[in-house]
């Protein structure tokens, strides 16, 4: 009895350390996996490249800027190329919208060839009276249903009146220039035009029946236009 109590007790020891074997095994393969990952975790990652905010101008282009006297807020000032050049239209559209029994905004500049979309915000029937002022020319006549809104691509620089048959109060006005090199005058006749090739140029000012045009140079940086 006594010998086999002392196999079976040796038995379970050599189980035992067998077990203690499987465990140190099993504990190394373990913990040298989560080694391995917190050492990957720690490894720098590959930079990721982010936005830098605002597009950054052109090669040689101008920040333009002057100030107009006698002249308040809302006249137009339009740079366009000496040459002739044509500079093409943003695919995107300009947008013109009827709401609270209004145009807005009740002056929109467009670029030759850009179209623009006529929309009506509200639960009212208006339509759309273009005509092209120079010529006095109707261009199209169109209803705007309620939420519905039109299409049109001005292919002929010049100022347009929108109207509203329906409405006789509703007004605005269309300014298609040649060039994308547009601005509106502040309060005090000033005006800025970002990111303007340099070159020779015939400025535009629309502030009356007809516009007064002058040549000006534009310089690389940024030019500051003296004018009356």
């Amino acid at each position: 009895m006594c010998y086999f109590y002392n196999t079976s007790l040796d038995a379970i020891q050599s189980r035992l350390m067998q077990l203690r074997s499987i465990l140190a095994l099993i504990a190394s393969v373990v913990f040298g996996s989560f080694a391995c990952g917190s050492k990957s975790a720690e490894m720098p990652s590959t930079p990721v490249s982010r936005p830098q905010g605002a597009k950054k101008a052109s090669a040689g282009a101008s920040t333009v800027t002057g100030k107009l006297k006698g002249i308040g807020a809302g006249a137009v000032v339009v740079l366009a190329p000496a040459d002739g050049r044509e500079v093409p239209p943003p695919a995107a559209p300009k947008t013109m919208d009827q709401s609270g029994y209004e145009f807005l905004p009740a002056r929109r500049i467009a670029q030759q060839g850009q179209t623009v979309q006529f929309r009506n915000s509200e639960d009212v029937l208006h339509n759309v009276r273009v005509t092209e002022v120079a010529t006095e020319t109707p261009v199209f006549n169109v209803a705007t249903i309620a939420f519905g809104s039109y299409d049109y691509k001005f292919e002929r620089p010049g100022f347009y009146t929108v109207t509203c048959d329906i409405h006789s109060t509703m007004r605005a006005d269309i300014l298609v220039a040649p060039t994308p090199s547009t601005a509106k005058t502040d309060a005090s006749g000033g005006f800025v035009i970002e990111n303007v090739p340099a070159g020779s140029y015939t400025l535009a000012l629309y502030a009356g029946a007809a516009p007064i045009t002058k040549s000006v140079e534009v310089k690389s940086g940024k030019t500051e236009l003296d004018l009356p």
